[in-house]
């Protein structure tokens, strides 16, 4: 008769995880901005405001030209037209037709913004909307960012080891990007605008903060 030999079983304690989350920022000195301004105008005839403001536009976008920036960098945003009202003795009245003209200008040479700036508006435009400081390689910094908060995830996961006093795999199981938030554009409150006949448009680009944020899983 066959008999089998006894067979031994090994019981290996399950895997436990430890997650932790790893975070970078950077300060990123900006080289290059947005300025969106505008050429608003207005006639009780539509044609006619139509026309002062084809006019401005004309020539705020030549001067710019003359700047250096190039013709591709310059883009219509939006263009309205509405009618504008008067409230008399609790009743609508029309008062004229406003033209508004919204372009979008991409300085590659931040230096230049806030000269784009004063010579806008001494060739007719009537409104700056916002200025917006940039890199012209995000990618760059973010994956410098994101390369820093993996080593963060890992440090954190060493030290929470260390002062269990157990091991884990150095190698986590799983690593997720966490989305950073889109950069606000810098508010126009906070730039300094030379008056007409004043003082030139002065500009401060500060710091752009780059953030980087993962959630590590490892094992033990």
């Amino acid at each position: 008769m066959y008999h089998s030999s006894p067979v031994s079983y090994t019981h290996l304690p399950p895997k436990r995880n430890l997650t932790v989350y790893g975070s970078s920022t950077l300060s990123i000195e900006p080289n290059v901005c947005k300025i969106m301004l505008g050429i608003n105008t207005e006639s009780e005839n539509v044609t006619t405001a139509q026309q002062e403001n084809a006019s401005i536009h004309q020539q705020v976008v030549t001067a710019i030209l003359g700047l250096g920036i190039p013709s591709a960098n310059i883009q219509t945003v939006d263009y309205t037209i509405f009618p504008q009202y008067d409230y008399v003795e609790n009743k609508q009245v029309f008062r004229s037709y406003k033209v508004t003209h919204l372009l979008s200008i991409l300085v590659e040479t931040i230096q230049l913004a806030g000269t784009i700036i004063d010579t806008a508006v001494h060739n007719g435009a009537n409104q700056v909307t916002s200025i917006q400081f940039d890199v012209s390689n995000p990618s760059k910094f973010y994956e410098q960012a994101l390369q820093n908060a993996l080593k963060d995830s890992v440090s954190k996961a060493k030290t929470i080891a260390e002062t269990l006093n157990i091991t884990i795999d150095p190698i986590p199981v799983r690593v997720l990007e966490i989305s950073p938030r889109s950069a606000n554009p810098i508010p126009l409150a906070k730039m300094s605008f030379g008056e007409v006949g004043g003082i030139s448009t002065n500009l401060e680009p500060g710091q752009l903060i780059m953030e980087a944020k993962v959630e590590a899983k490892f094992s033990y």
